[in-house]
């Protein structure tokens, strides 16, 4: 069986997860699964923390990403990853797959800017003040990533350089492990 890798982005909202994701997806051909999808689609009028909201959330973003690694090899999707709901789902999927962390960083005023400025079709609505405290709880939780990108004001062909460099160690450590 060939080895199924998955290329988590985790950072605060506004960091610039979902435009990385779209150049894994562009410039290497690795699939770019936007969960936001999968959460839209059970959101109903519950509070984006409530729990159990959240515990299915992540049941459906889990059940995904397994059904979209029947069909390729290479997955990236990304999250804030503040919940303990998360931390199951990512338990789960590293028992299963090689699961490479990057976290993603940027300033807390052009995360809140980029928040402001994107297309709200595709990412789900939150106010100033709940952008700001998601992003402190990210922040708070030093999440100890395989990889960090510092996302300021990155051009997209310094970021392909990053990615080029991640996925070129991704590629040596796994020729290791066989």
């Amino acid at each position: 069986m060939n080895r199924k890798d998955i290329f988590l982005l985790i950072g605060q909202k506004g960091s610039g997860k979902s435009f990385i994701g779209a150049i894994f997806d562009k410039a290497f051909g690795i699939r770019f699964i936007r969960v936001e999808d999968w959460a839209k689609k059970i959101k109903k009028e519950r509070a984006v923390d409530n729990e159990a909201y959240l515990e299915q959330v992540f049941e459906e973003i889990e059940k995904g990403i397994r059904k979209c690694l029947n069909e390729t090899d290479k997955i990236v999707f990304e999250s804030t990853g503040l919940t303990e709901h998360f931390d199951q789902m990512l338990l789960s999927l590293k028992k299963d797959f090689a699961v490479t962390t990057i976290g993603i960083n940027a300033d807390s005023d052009i995360c809140l800017d980029r928040v402001k400025s994107r297309d709200q079709t595709i990412h789900i609505n939150v106010s100033d003040s709940q952008v700001n405290m998601i992003n402190e709880k990210v922040r708070n939780k030093n999440f100890q990533h395989n990889f960090t990108i510092y996302n300021n004001n990155k051009s997209e062909i310094e970021l392909i350089k990053e990615l080029k460099n991640i996925l070129k160690l991704t590629r040596s450590k796994a020729k290791r492990e066989r």
